[in-house]
């Protein structure tokens, strides 16, 4: 039984000692790393929130168990095939370099991160285009403001939705690779442009502090005594060889020319709040809420405004702060000076979740508030942008409401795109900055260059049956009608922005295709009645946390 091999990989045997071997190190390396912490924080050379960082990342890259570290050597030993048949192999230098390396401790960097959020993520709610845009200009505004001296957590209130957090980060442990790229690019003090997330938010990152690479200089000689120098060499060469192949895996990936098409869209937005029955378009709105102050109970929490008595004094309380906005709010002239007078009021004076934003509530139909806000805007006749309503009284409070415009149902809206685009010499550009709801409409709805197998399937099919120069047919994507000019086709290498989602995903989309098929054809095969079922990595230790919330 101890001679039968656990596992082969293409042609490779998987001895119980090789398995042995990488359990040892990687129990050492565990251990070691844990005890050197310990040490630097009984000195007092490191403060609690840096060795958490550094006790989650050894945590994270300790193998849960022992399948997993055979899973791990399996792993290796195959990128150690592809590598050969692919004719890279590791120099003297890289593998001396690979051992010396070993037991280093990572540069890590204390990072402040405001992370702007559109209004529909505030709400639970998936990202659209109008709310990116919207995200994009207030944090390149907190960003302004940051690299002016500015308190990135006090610009929470002022530029959010938004949330901050500050910790202690090490390269590999952000999972946004473009935002993890832009702030170890940066010195201490540096704070990055706004990076949009997938997801839609945009990150900010500023560096508080840098903690450099600490090498552990005992560490060879103890992995020798304790591992063995030939099992440490060994298991060293499989890790170097396997992250050399990845390296140039990604760099190929990255040089490689694609089919691509330059495109211009116009978007027609369908707010998730219309209900398709209903044919009467919508209105955009904002609003400042005062919420009578209600009293609190014996844990020393407001008690609920739903049980504040009618004749209360805090309701009169903030019908009077309503009215005196409201009068105060009309006496400005200038309806452009009013809208700001009006944002910065909300800002300040609101209740409401969209107090961050101005007050401003967005696209929402007919039926959809509740009835006396719904009447007082739908009930109103001749409404001009930047008019001021009520106050309205409603379960809530009272509301200071603005009328900023309504617009058509989306299907008349679609209709007027389509006549504007047929009409004799139409320009598309001319045409996306007058009606599209995409961010990019400022820019004649110029989106740039895009992979087709980034695109839904929707679009991919309408740009198929065009040439560059022509204009596709409007089709329903799900979150509204979408109408693409082709620019350009071209053979060519990424701009940076898909780059950078590229360098994130090559090496995996490539090894674990060819992972799965040797695993399907028998050259991958894992013995897996040995493995102990309970066993699993050491708990990471946590410490209090600092002065910077660890």
């Amino acid at each position: 039984a101890n001679l039968k091999p656990l596992a082969n990989v293409d042609g490779t045997e998987v001895s119980r000692g090789e398995w042995a071997d990488r359990q040892a190190l990687e129990a050492f390396r565990f251990d070691r790393a844990e005890t050197q912490i310990s040490a630097a924080l009984a000195e007092g050379t490191i403060e609690s929130d840096l060795a958490n960082r550094r006790f989650d990342d050894i945590s994270a890259s300790a193998p849960a168990g022992d399948s997993a570290v055979m899973a791990d050597l399996v792993d290796l030993l195959f990128k150690q095939k592809l590598a050969a048949e692919m004719g890279i192999e590791l120099t003297g230098d890289e593998l001396s370099a690979a051992l010396l390396a070993d037991g280093t401790f990572k540069e890590a960097r204390l990072i402040e991160a405001l992370f702007v959020l559109t209004e529909e993520q505030e709400q639970g709610l998936a990202a659209t285009d109008a709310g990116i845009a919207d995200a994009r200009v207030r944090a390149e505004a907190a960003v302004v403001e940051i690299r002016d001296g500015a308190n990135a957590e006090d610009l929470v209130e002022t530029h959010g939705p938004a949330n901050f957090d500050s910790a202690y980060v090490t390269d590999g442990s952000i999972t946004d690779a473009a935002w993890s790229d832009a702030m170890f690019a940066l010195d201490e003090g540096g704070v990055t442009d706004p990076v949009e997330a997938a997801t839609g938010e945009q990150l900010i990152a500023v560096v508080k502090q840098i903690a450099p690479a600490q090498v552990d200089e005992g560490f060879v000689e103890a992995v020798n005594d304790e591992v063995g120098e030939e099992a440490h060499r060994r298991n060293v060469e499989l890790e170097a060889t396997g992250a050399k192949l990845e390296n140039q895996i990604t760099t190929e990936a990255l040089e490689t020319e694609y089919d691509q098409v330059e495109l211009a869209e116009i978007y027609l937005e369908s707010s998730p709040l219309v209900d398709p029955d209903n044919d009467g378009g919508d209105v955009r709105a904002s609003h400042i809420l005062y919420t009578p102050e209600t009293p609190l109970d014996e844990e020393g929490n407001p008690t609920a405004l739903a049980d504040l008595a009618e004749d209360d004094p805090a309701w009169a309380r903030a019908q009077m702060l309503a009215e005196r906005a409201a009068r105060q709010l009309a006496m400005v002239g200038d309806a452009d000076a009013r809208v700001d007078a009006f944002a910065t009021r909300a800002q300040r004076d609101s209740d409401g979740p969209s107090a961050p934003r101005g007050g401003d509530l967005g696209y929402f139909p007919a039926g959809y508030m509740v009835p006396e806000f719904n009447d007082a805007i739908f009930e109103a006749e001749d409404l001009q942008r930047g008019d001021v309503i009520g106050p309205v009284r409603t379960q809530f409070g009272w509301h200071v409401i603005m009328y900023d415009e309504s617009r058509a149902p989306l299907t008349d809206r679609l209709a007027q795109v389509e006549t504007a685009l047929t009409e004799e010499g139409a320009d598309f550009a001319a045409v996306a900055a007058q009606f599209s709801d995409g961010p990019e409409a400022t820019a004649g709805g110029e989106t740039g260059w895009h992979l087709l197998d980034e695109l839904d399937d929707m679009a991919v099919l309408a740009l198929t049956v065009v040439d560059p120069g022509e204009t596709t047919d409007a089709f329903d994507d799900g979150d509204g009608y979408r109408i693409y000019q082709k620019l350009d086709e071209a053979t060519r290498q990424l701009d940076s922005a898909a780059a950078a989602l590229l360098e994130d995903t090559a090496f995996a989309d490539w090894y674990d295709e060819r992972y799965f098929t040797a695993q399907t054809d028998g050259r991958i095969s894992i013995d897996g009645s040995v493995y102990e079922t309970n066993g699993s990595a050491p708990a990471p230790v946590r410490l209090p946390a600092g002065d910077h919330g660890g």
